[in-house]
């Protein structure tokens, strides 16, 4: 793992259940290594460098912002994204970019409900699992987003999402699981309903993996 290029980017709204979030968070501190993080939340947190900008409004373009102050305070030429609400496998933070000015996006993103008893295979790409040159991820974000932490109405947010990044490419490994708690910004994404699943490696099976939702060992 090539540790000394690479910053990871922990943002969080505050909103999941402390223990979940704990999990989350201790799962994040096993697999970074050496990795540096720094967090960036609405409440002050115990994880690597955190910076708190306080209770801004909770939208995906505060989630933009709170992702800027993140790569302004980072030195690295790279930055990779962590969630609040997503479990990474290792080699998530082994990737290094082979192309410069260019968003990467992990492309094996499973999502899990708490009323749904199984793995669903996601469609398209998850913010919470991408990788950019730090100074072209600025460039882009910058220009786009508002000066004050303001909400954009979803309208403009859905247009938005089409102009930050008009190329990406993908990369890909173990399963990265991205837990839909409702207690996020939504609760609603794009899933293949016929990828159902009981048992996802090198997770386990679905029982396991929900177990921490009701912070169970």
């Amino acid at each position: 793992m090539d540790s000394k290029n690479k910053t990871i980017l922990y943002y969080t709204a505050n909103q999941e259940e402390p223990q979940f979030e704990q999990q989350i968070i201790d799962d994040l501190k096993k697999k970074a290594g050496d990795i540096p993080i720094i967090s960036i939340s609405r409440k002050p947190i115990d994880l690597g460098h955190n910076i708190c900008v306080g209770e801004v409004p909770i939208s995906y373009t505060s989630e933009w912002k709170q992702l800027l102050v993140g790569l302004k305070a980072a030195k690295t030429k790279y930055c990779i994204a962590a969630e609040s609400d997503c479990m990474y496998p290792q080699e998530y933070f082994n990737f290094t970019p082979t192309e410069e000015n260019m968003m990467y996006n992990y492309n094996n993103i499973w999502m899990v409900w708490k009323r749904h008893h199984g793995f669903y295979k996601k469609y398209g790409y998850c913010e919470g699992a991408q990788i950019c040159d730090r100074e072209f991820w600025i460039k882009r974000l910058e220009p786009l987003l508002p000066e004050e932490w303001i909400v954009y109405p979803r309208t403009i947010e859905n247009i938005l999402v089409s102009k930050i990044f008009k190329k990406r490419r993908e990369w890909t490994g173990d399963p990265v699981i991205s837990f839909k708690t409702g207690n996020g910004v939504s609760c609603k994404t794009t899933f293949d309903n016929d990828s159902k699943i009981k048992e996802l490696a090198p997770w386990g099976k679905i029982e396991d993996v929900k177990k921490i939702f009701n912070n169970e060992k």
